[in-house]
């Protein structure tokens, strides 16, 4: 008798969390500085299906888009991460190989893009459109709104000016200043802000329920969905707890005086307010639900800022010395905390310093009904001072060697 294997068994498990977006970050524009960029955005895309770890092991059907130009493809949740110079002709093939209707649609981006387009089973649509203005934008699929973007069809796309030292096309007077401040002020001693040192952090929500039920091919309602979805776990960038507190694509990470860029995006279902320990942030940018921007007129400086669902915001996170640690602050850290700097605690550099980023949503600091803290949680961390020089290592860390246990 020949064996059978079932749906679930032949079915491909997804890439998931920040590695999903690292063909961008890591690979692509951003790193290294100076690196020639290679215009002409040209991505083949499967809108698919695939099963996803979650923080407790357990495995959740989502739909998911796959990039058919990676070695191997795999799907990925969120989807990869798409990168454009303003202007540059972008160019997006979408394979639907499900059994419904799934779109395409670009928060915020002007066109049929921005009005969403629509694909048969099986069928295959090229969309291509110049790249919007530089800022943060959010791809979904649109059909049954919100059902398809948060049971796994969304992911990051970037845009970047062709000029300028913003992030922006159109900075407003206040935020131009801002980043003309970075490294040239007494209040932002360092180094201005560079493109590579920018993170996502892609927030979602996840009621196995509906995901099930999209699996077995029952159709679901999405007033019902709004009304009953009761979401048992939370992620940034498909990871949640342990695994997005300790993706290097996900913390920023950084010297004193080295701002980092940080552009949230929410696809989920709840009014996240993230919350960061060490350093208040400006927000700088928003999107809101309906694809309204505003580069922000007055720069906000926040610790916390909620995103309702579906919205977009950015952060200047300064890197400025911790305002909490006492001491002269013209002493170094490395001299001032030297004992604490190079301690290695149960198998645990004690350097860099490390803080949270955690939500004021309760709940979404949890996992499958009540695992705290692995939700949406992660952090940044400084690794070193002011005048460029990193914090010491511990011991066996300098030799190349595991921290050691004490």
């Amino acid at each position: 008798m020949a064996e059978t294997i079932s749906r679930r068994e032949f079915m491909r498990y997804a890439l998931v969390g920040a590695a999903a977006l690292a063909g961008g970050v890591v690979a692509g524009r951003y790193l290294p500085l100076g690196r020639q960029v290679i215009y002409g955005i040209r991505r083949n895309l499967a809108i698919t299906e695939a099963l996803v770890q979650m923080v407790d092991q357990t495995f959740v059907y989502h739909w998911a888009f796959e990039d058919l130009s990676g070695m191997p493809p795999m799907p990925s949740v969120p989807g990869p991460l798409i990168q454009a110079i303003e202007g540059e002709e972008v160019q997006l093939t979408v394979t639907n190989t499900l059994r419904d209707i799934h779109g395409f649609r670009v928060l915020g981006a002007p066109g049929d893009v921005g009005a969403g387009i629509s694909i048969l089973p099986g069928e295959t649509k090229t969309i291509e459109f110049p790249a919007p203005e530089g800022g943060s934008y959010m791809y979904f699929d649109h059909i049954n709104l919100p059902v398809n973007r948060v049971l796994g069809l969304h992911g990051p796309m970037i845009v970047l000016p062709e000029n300028g030292n913003t992030p922006y096309s159109k900075p407003t007077p206040n935020v131009q200043r801002l980043f003309n401040d970075l490294g040239t002020t007494g209040h932002f001693p360092g180094e201005p802000w560079k493109p590579e040192r920018t993170r996502i952090w892609l927030f979602n929500s996840i009621d196995p329920r509906f995901n099930e039920m999209a699996e077995n091919g029952q159709p679901i309602d999405a007033a019902r969905f709004r009304e009953e979805v009761l979401p048992r776990y939370f992620t940034i960038n498909g990871e949640s707890g342990a695994f997005s507190s300790h993706n290097h694509h996900t913390v920023p990470s950084g010297r004193i005086g080295q701002p980092h860029l940080i552009r949230i995006m929410n696809a989920g279902m709840n009014s996240d307010s993230p919350h960061i320990h060490g350093n208040h942030v400006y927000l700088t940018a928003r999107d809101d639900a309906a694809g309204g921007r505003r580069v922000e007129e007055n720069v906000r400086f926040v610790d916390t800022f909620t995103s309702e669902s579906g919205e977009l915001m950015d952060w200047l996170l300064p890197m400025r010395r911790p305002p909490d640690i006492p001491g002269d602050e013209r002493v170094p850290l490395r001299e001032l905390i030297p004992e604490e700097l190079a301690l290695t605690l149960g198998g645990v550099r004690q350097s860099p310093l490390k803080y949270p980023m955690h939500g004021h949503n309760e709940v979404s600091q949890s996992a499958a009904g009540g695992n705290y803290p692995q939700g949406m949680v992660t952090g940044y961390e400084i690794t070193g001072d002011l005048d460029g020089v990193d914090f010491p290592q511990s011991p066996a860390s300098e030799k190349g060697g595991p921290p050691e246990a004490h």
